[in-house]
């Protein structure tokens, strides 16, 4: 599935940039009692305890800092995650995005019927379109017409201060031990809860939990393990672009990147090199933003090399829809792509045994320690609408079934379907039906409300679970996590925001020649002067509020 960046956000839809951005009313029912959503001067409620919620033994075994756990073949016996059905036939309104078609509704629908029987409520879903969410969501925001739920991302601009004037506050039922009332949103993990974060130090969300590790490679395997012979996946820098010019040839390509905030894979390549992940701590124990280290600097370079001299994109990188580069990379046109792994779960499903879609190592001689960069370990969080406490017990109720971990017969309702209906079992394994293709959790896209953690698991094809958690090994030996993952500013979002692009739109530049490295001194003299240090000050203040020093 297409991520959606905070440019593309911004670019896409200036309207609701506006609306976002707005006047205090927005958040604020049209009085002056706006709430901050900062964490600074408040004493900030415990996280959810994480309890782990018993099940299967994994034939591959998770890490708490972002390995997911394996299974080569589905599981013999499910358990239930939760006691007896969390509605008696309310209704329930919820508004989430979908990079679908829409779906038919739940009378003419199996799924989504099923799904609201084993609910026991009426789950009236109101589905977006991926690239008018932020319209909508702006509209909402303006109009105070929220849904009983409501999907939103971290980024967009004043969530934040909406979340805490506008939906429910979820503390009393979430933090601290409080959340064993709902097993299943227990058994999310910590850093999940950390990355939709504390608002005015109490919780307004629920995490839609996502892989934890980053951006990924995906490769044709076959044909680069040709042109790699013993050095695949074991390359040093320059064996690696060796191998991305051997595959560029005729009308073939060996690297390509979609559109949006991927900028030619920089910011992936700035972990190879040792960069921070968007900050790093300097030895004073300051706030050190990544585009002013060496080793950022050094990633714009080369990736101004790969594009410039060693011409191993797509033509128009950067700028094609992540279908468009989906299809190029199923026909062969291009050998490896920039995604992550929720992309390989679906690239692999659709190739089959076309090629073997593999996960590419960093090369090494970039740099003493790569730093693989890690996400935040979530794709957004679903808030709710204030209503007495029994009308929000009943929407976590809901919530946690949907959560339900695999290895339960919550989850393979939510993620497989009915049994006979859109799916079979094969030698003990989950075979999908031609239905499942239309009627799924991602048509009716209850995975955009909230989900457990992941797990590599796929049917019949036990190796591109061993590939993935491979990958993630890997990974998490040096990765680092976004030391801003759920931090909350306000008074310098703004500016943060322009500093990203100031940023951004000099790496673009000089990767696509149209400047040389002069520009990016420029954009680093350019951030001095605007009061970057004063933004960065901010955040770690918001850090050390939520954190501690």
């Amino acid at each position: 599935m297409a991520p959606t960046t905070r440019r593309g956000f911004l670019r896409g839809s200036a309207a609701a940039t506006a609306a976002l951005a707005g006047a205090p009313a927005l958040v604020g029912c049209g009085t002056s009692q706006v709430r901050s959503a900062a964490n600074v001067g408040t004493d900030p409620v415990p996280w959810p305890a994480h309890i782990p919620l018993p099940g299967p033994r994994p034939d591959l075994p998770p890490d708490p800092r972002g390995v997911d756990a394996g299974f080569l073949r589905y599981p013999d016996r499910l358990t239930r995650a939760t006691a007896g059905r969390p509605g008696n036939g309310e209704r329930i309104t919820a508004l989430v995005e979908t990079y679908e078609s829409p779906p038919l509704g739940p009378d003419r629908n199996q799924y989504w019927a099923a799904l609201n029987e084993a609910l026991g409520v009426d789950l009236d879903l109101q589905i977006v379109p991926s690239g008018n969410l932020g319209h909508k969501i702006a509209t909402m925001m303006a109009s105070g017409d929220m849904p009983d739920l409501m999907m939103v991302r971290n980024w967009m601009p004043r969530i934040a201060d909406y979340m805490v004037n506008q939906a429910a506050d979820l503390s009393d039922h979430l933090a601290g031990d409080a959340v064993a009332d709902y097993p299943s949103l227990a058994n999310l993990p910590t850093y999940a809860w950390q990355d939709v974060g504390l608002m005015a130090g109490r919780i307004y969300g629920v995490p839609i939990v996502r892989p934890r590790t980053g951006s990924a490679i995906l490769a044709n395997r076959e044909v680069l393990s040709d042109l790699a012979g013993d050095a695949y996946n074991a390359w040093d820098a320059e064996e690696f672009v060796a191998v991305l010019r051997a595959a560029t040839e005729g009308n073939h390509y060996g690297f390509g990147v979609p559109e949006g905030g991927w900028a030619f894979g920089a910011p992936t390549f700035a972990g190879w090199f040792g960069a921070p992940n968007l900050y790093g701590i300097d030895d004073a124990g300051n706030f050190l933003r990544a585009e002013l280290t060496e080793e950022y600097r050094a990633a714009v370079e080369f990736t101004a090399r790969l594009h410039l001299d060693e011409k191993v994109y797509y033509p128009g990188a950067a700028t094609l829809p992540t279908t468009t580069l989906k299809s190029l990379f199923f026909n062969g046109t291009v050998r490896s792509h920039l995604d992550n792994l929720s992309g390989y779960r679906t690239e692999v499903a659709v190739v089959g045994d076309s090629f073997t879609v593999d996960l590419l190592r960093p090369p090494t001689g970039l740099s003493p320690r790569p730093r693989p960069h890690f996400g935040g370990g979530t794709y957004g969080a679903a808030i709710l609408r204030p209503a007495a406490p029994e009308r929000i017990r009943l929407m976590l109720r809901v919530l946690d079934f949907l959560a339900s971990p695999f290895g339960t017969e919550e989850y393979e309702l939510v993620n497989f379907g009915v049994e006979g209906v859109h799916f079979t079992r094969e030698d003990g394994d989950i075979q999908r039906t031609e239905l499942a293709d239309t009627e799924n959790s991602s048509t009716v896209p209850v995975s955009y409300l909230t989900a457990p953690p992941p797990v590599h698991y796929f049917p019949g094809d036990p190796d591109a679970a061993r590939r993935a958690h491979a990958h993630q090994l890997t990974e998490v030996a040096d990765g680092i996590p976004p030391l801003t993952s759920g931090l909350v500013v306000k008074d310098s979002r703004l500016e943060r925001q322009k500093h990203t692009n100031l940023f951004l739109d000099a790496m673009l530049a000089i990767i696509q020649g149209r400047a040389s490295m002069d520009r990016w001194d420029q954009a680093i003299r350019t951030w001095r002067t605007d009061g970057g240090d004063r933004v960065d000050a901010e955040l770690q203040a918001e850090y050390e509020a939520v954190h501690g020093r």
